[in-house]
């Protein structure tokens, strides 16, 4: 199965790159063109990102077919660092961590560190793994939907890099090979490791916010429903990728990642709808190894819920004080 979607998805993906960007000089006249009548910069950018996108991939997938040694680690920092550049510059989009959070001597402790980071919307996660893995300088793994494996260059650098990829299987088989994945990689973990899992397993919307409560109340998880209800800008976590990590790394400390999204409610934007000059605020908090209740899973759901809560809290706030301090801006320029 691998092998027949390499077959196909390889050399079809690296033929649209080539023709995007033999396509260039076409694609960006006409998209100059089409800001004029627009009135904004967005129909440029958003060619020249999906060039940039384009060199990176065709420039990467050599590297990873190729049969010669490699600093895995480096390349993977490397390519995180190429695309937070071409974002920045192009869509004018930084990220910046808020005073107060988690400093980096405390990311590094001695069974590493297991991170649970909110997803709000394609772009967030390139943003959060260049913050760990470039700024920090932590050696990252990551937790991936499946879906990712129709992108060559992330399906052929899970040969080489500790990533595990969470999707459906047949009978339960996915869920499992996941967990076992899950499971190798937090035990593998030791000093400047980090781990990034994204607990609520798809972006925030409201249909989804509905579907994941119906779906505790089928379970019949009243108490959890209760506490989760309140939240509107996150999804209820997942335990069971968390409490394969959690188990299988008992020296891990936990590290919780909030940020504000890119868009004024601080909730899910459409693919399409590109972030332009905009600022992804991220907020950290630690959780020491022996503070976390590993070992009950009644325990660990309430503890999760109530740090999750916590998050929902902060974006909220973050948002509210965006909003205020806009309005001030506006009655300033006013």
């Amino acid at each position: 199965m691998r092998l027949l979607r390499r077959l196909v998805t390889v050399p079809l993906v690296a033929a649209l790159d080539v023709l995007i960007l033999a396509s260039a000089p076409v694609t960006l006249a006409i998209a100059a063109l089409l800001c004029l009548p627009a009135r904004s910069s967005l129909p440029l950018r958003t060619v020249a990102l999906f060039l940039a996108y384009a060199a990176i991939e065709l420039s990467l997938l050599p590297r990873l077919l190729g049969a010669g040694e490699q600093d895995w680690d480096a390349l993977l920092r490397e390519v995180l660092d190429r695309g937070h550049r071409a974002m920045r510059t192009t869509l004018d989009v930084t990220v910046v961590e808020q005073p107060g959070s988690v400093p980096v001597a405390d990311l590094r402790g001695e069974g590493g560190v297991i991170v649970l980071a909110r997803h709000c919307g394609p772009g967030d996660s390139l943003f959060i793994a260049w913050l760990l893995s470039v700024h920090h300088g932590l050696r990252l793994r990551v937790v991936l939907t499946a879906l990712l494996r129709l992108q060559p260059s992330v399906d052929l650098a899970g040969d080489h890099l500790p990533l595990c990829f969470v999707g459906p299987g047949v009978f339960g088989r996915g869920r499992r090979r996941a967990r076992e994945c899950v499971e190798d990689v937090a035990r593998s973990m030791t000093a400047g490791d980090a781990l990034l899992l994204f607990p609520e397993g798809e972006n925030y919307s409201r249909e989804r916010w509905r579907r994941a409560l119906g779906k505790l109340v089928a379970s019949g998880a009243v108490r959890r429903v209760q506490r989760m209800r309140r939240n509107t800008y996150t999804l209820p976590p997942r335990l069971g990728g968390i409490l394969a990590a959690l188990t299988a790394a008992p020296d891990a400390d936990v590290v919780f990642l909030a940020h504000s999204g890119f868009t004024d409610d601080g909730r899910d934007r459409p693919l399409w709808r590109l972030p332009i000059h905009r600022t992804l605020l991220v907020h950290t908090t630690r959780v020491a190894a022996a503070d976390v209740p590993r070992h009950d899973d009644a325990a660990l759901s309430s503890w999760l819920d109530a740090a999750w809560t916590d998050v929902d809290e902060w974006i909220g706030t973050t948002v509210e004080n965006n909003r205020r301090a806009a309005g001030l801006d506006a009655a300033t320029a006013g």
